[in-house]
């Protein structure tokens, strides 16, 4: 899948999660017509844990790679430069 289909499928996500929240809260009497798509304060910690989430994983995957080049072995012999 590519990059830029992440944030389409997380705007997604969170609509279909609000909406199934708020219909279960609709169906349980908590919840009136005129409220069933604002975001609610359960669902408003929901998104904030999910976006805290997908930023750490932004954050992860496109972080800057360290090498693993050495000059050392672990044993303590010097490795030739094209090793």
């Amino acid at each position: 899948m590519k990059k830029r289909y992440y944030f389409l499928w997380l705007v997604a996500a969170t609509g279909l999660s609000i909406i199934c929240y708020n219909y279960w809260s609709f169906s349980c009497g908590r919840c009136t017509v005129a409220s069933l798509l604002t975001i609610s304060f359960p669902a408003g910690i929901l998104i904030g844990i999910n976006l805290v989430a997908v930023a750490i994983l932004l954050y992860l995957r496109n972080r800057p790679r360290r090498s693993n080049h050495r000059s050392q072995c672990i044993c303590g012999v010097h490795l030739s430069q094209d090793w």
